[in-house]
């Protein structure tokens, strides 16, 4: 005779077995729903989403990532990090992905940089790169004062494959042919 289905039994059992087991995801639900999160970098793009500030400011500037997984995450904090901070990012993480289990875990070594640390060495070699324009060197030496608020790329996006037909209809970008029409002229 086969094993009664887990509900059935949990049901004999009484008490909040039946529940518990009732609200526990199967193992390939639960594999599927962490799916949606392949990187680390979806997982902080979830808590900008969620707009959870302080934890989104917190992972950015004490997260050393070392490993990641979906549904596991392990890093090293930064030495001012919230002692809490492992704790908080994995209950949020449960409940913001359908109550899917996060194992968050503190290590002591072998973390990157951080986010914050990633952008700000971004920021500075793009700084570096524009003070090798002769026109920013020029400007920087007429006005000794001066400093670097923002860096925006301003090169035009490329054009998107389907852009060989514009609104009209026409291929190669070319305008359509006008058809000769005088509002004036009688029709016949």
């Amino acid at each position: 005779m086969a094993a009664p289905p887990p509900m059935a039994q949990a049901a004999r059992m009484g008490g909040g077995t039946a529940a518990a087991i009732a609200l526990a995801p199967e193992p390939q639900l639960a594999a599927e729903a962490l799916a949606q999160w392949p990187d680390f970098t979806s997982v902080v793009e979830l808590i900008r989403r969620m707009r959870d500030m302080v934890l989104l400011t917190q992972v950015e500037d004490h997260v050393r990532l070392v490993r990641y997984a979906p549904g596991r995450i392990e890093f090293q904090p930064t030495q001012d990090a919230p002692r809490d901070l492992a704790q908080r990012l994995g209950e949020r993480l449960r409940g913001w992905t359908g109550g899917a289990r996060w194992a968050v875990s503190v290590v002591d070594q072998g973390g990157g940089p951080t986010i914050s640390e990633t952008r700000a060495a971004e920021r500075a070699a793009a700084e570096a790169a524009a003070m090798q324009h002769p026109v920013i060197a020029a400007i920087f030496a007429a006005a000794p004062g001066a400093r670097i608020k923002a860096i925006r790329d301003e090169t035009p996006a490329p054009p998107p494959e389907d852009a060989a037909e514009d609104l009209h209809g026409t291929a190669g970008g070319g305008l359509a042919a006008v058809e000769e029409w005088d509002p004036f002229e009688d029709e016949e």
